[in-house]
């Protein structure tokens, strides 16, 4: 199985009913709680796992009109932002309730996209803090795949070249060579003896997040 495939089923095997149109997804909570144990119960400071509606046809942000969290009794109100990002209480209740997520988009159809990131912002980023975060994506994903996979089967996993990081107005005014960099988003390679440097990487240009750079 191809690697990039592996870690795309492992984020988004969950209980999803897209409808057509502007018709709502409807999602089962568990699985939003099962990914949020795992990151809770690995103490990250930075890994994260991204909760997002994108659009079927061209995978854009999902705009969302309305949502709620529902169980047999109880009725919630659900926190998206503008780019269709879902904001989940990690709570035992309602995973024991078996509650449903109900979004509804302004228009066209929609799909759950969720994603191993370090949320920002970061004003200022150093080496050492950039290994760091590298290196708890590698992990965070070990943690996701469960004991089997990451344990019998480690060569599903996938490789990191490094970290991908999403500015949200504008480049560094001074680019490395080493970095690949494609609108407001730069791949850069992680090295080794970053993990005790901390002189600065990016200053002066704000970093909206840290996504992992997985090899193909």
């Amino acid at each position: 199985m191809n690697k990039c495939l592996f870690i795309a089923t492992l984020m988004c095997s969950m209980a999803v009913n897209a409808q057509l149109t502007d018709e709502p997804v409807v999602m089962s909570y568990d699985g939003f709680y099962d990914r949020m144990e795992v990151v809770n119960e690995g103490n990250f400071q930075h890994a994260k796992v991204g909760f997002y509606l994108k659009t079927y046809e061209n995978a854009e942000n999902c705009v969302l009109k309305e949502g709620k969290i529902v169980t047999e009794r109880e009725r919630f109100p659900l926190t998206y932002d503008d780019n269709g990002q879902l904001f989940l209480p990690f709570d035992k209740q309602l995973d024991t309730h078996k509650a449903m997520v109900i979004a509804t988009p302004q228009s066209g159809q929609c799909q759950l996209s969720m994603q191993i990131e370090a949320p920002g912002p970061f004003t200022r980023l150093t080496h050492a803090q950039a290994y760091t975060i590298e290196q708890e994506f590698d992990d965070l994903i070990g943690d996701l795949s469960g004991f089997f996979v990451g344990t019998l089967m480690p060569f599903l996993l996938p490789e990191h070249k490094g970290v991908q990081l999403h500015f949200a107005d504008t480049l560094p005014a001074k680019v490395p060579d080493s970095w690949q960099c494609q609108g407001l988003q730069c791949k850069v390679p992680i090295e080794q003896q970053w993990q005790d440097n901390n002189n600065t990487l990016v200053e002066g240009t704000q970093i909206h997040r840290i996504t992992p750079w997985i090899a193909q």
